[in-house]
């Protein structure tokens, strides 16, 4: 451990301080090796750029709006210390959050409520309302007041692991426009990264990713990046490309190659809310995301409503029964 990070966490990881420590009582600062400065804003929520230089752009790195999310906390709480001890040398503005550390605590993709549906304007935050809401909220205003300030590119990767397996292992979810350059030449570092597909939606979210592409102009993605797993299950050597891919996002080493992987690219053709209790999918729980089905296969069924497949290319993505009601349940893709 770095004495850096020992003077801002004491004897502990930044992920380790975040858990322990409910609330930070004012925003610590620290300038670190190479004229970096480092500022502890809220709990889970670090600010890092380097000072004096001309800072180009903004990048925003969050995990742990699911709790049981492993892999991407683990990743993200190395990175933090490899940074204290001067291994990652960051060009750009940066901000990195733990997005739900109360869930983190109790090993749960959430305590109360799915943060992920939460992170939207139109929602209020009363003080009788969950902690993920007023949490949501704070973030917001945190990602609002970091994508404000200028610059050339604004960039936010929201990190997740999945629920089921993937018939693609690692994918991304991109709420961007249609035709943005600055998304096409993020689809091809995410390729070189390894990302296997890219789903591209116009739907209405209230998803992080969503949040910061719709109201910070921000170039978002929620990363999807294997299956969920318990702290100490992960091999992290099963991400170190994205891992890499990172950190060159970090300190301005990104750089398409000639011979680039190209990931498969999907659209959002539509979604299926669950209305009632009687909500059930039609397909076993173990169906792995990006499944093909047949034309007139029923994938879902709500008291007298049914989705039926109705093109020969649908596929299925985060199918859940267990959400609230209201809340989409499964989106049905297809190939771009």
């Amino acid at each position: 451990m770095s004495n850096f990070q020992e003077q801002l966490f004491g004897a502990q990881s930044f992920l380790q301080f975040t858990l322990a420590n409910a609330s930070v009582d004012e925003k610590a600062s620290l300038l670190i090796d190479n004229n970096i400065q480092v500022e502890l804003l809220d709990r889970g929520v670090l600010h890092v750029y380097p000072v004096g230089d001309r800072l180009t752009d903004s990048v925003l790195l969050s995990v742990a709006v699911h709790g049981n999310e492993t892999a991407p906390i683990e990743i993200i709480d190395q990175m933090v210390s490899e940074l204290f001890m001067g291994k990652i040398i960051p060009k750009h503005r940066l901000l990195i959050v733990i997005a739900n550390p109360e869930a983190v605590k109790v090993n749960s993709r959430e305590v109360e409520e799915n943060m992920n549906r939460l992170f939207s304007p139109e929602l209020s935050a009363a003080f009788n309302e969950s902690d993920e809401r007023q949490r949501s909220q704070k973030l917001m205003a945190y990602s609002q007041e970091f994508f404000g300030k200028e610059a050339e590119q604004k960039i936010h990767y929201d990190l997740h692991t999945a629920i089921r397996d993937s018939y693609y292992k690692q994918f991304a979810v991109s709420p961007n426009p249609v035709g943005s350059t600055v998304a096409e030449r993020q689809y091809s570092l995410l390729g070189q990264w390894g990302i296997e597909a890219i789903l591209t939606t116009g739907e209405k979210s209230a998803t992080y990713s969503a949040f910061t592409a719709n109201y910070c102009g921000a170039t978002s993605f929620t990363l999807e990046l294997g299956k969920v797993k318990a702290f100490g299950e992960n091999d992290l050597a099963d991400f170190a490309s994205v891992t890499t891919g990172l950190k060159d996002a970090i300190t301005g080493n990104e750089t398409v190659s000639n011979d680039e992987k190209v990931a498969q690219r999907f659209r959002v053709a539509g979604e299926v809310l669950k209305q009632t209790e009687d909500f059930r999918l039609g397909f076993p729980s173990n169906i792995a995301n990006f499944t093909e089905f047949d034309i007139g296969e029923v994938l879902a069924t709500d008291k007298a409503y049914q989705y039926v497949v109705s093109n020969s290319d649908e596929r299925i993505l985060f199918p859940n029964d267990s959400v609230a009601i209201g809340q989409r349940a499964l989106v049905i893709i297809r190939p771009l």
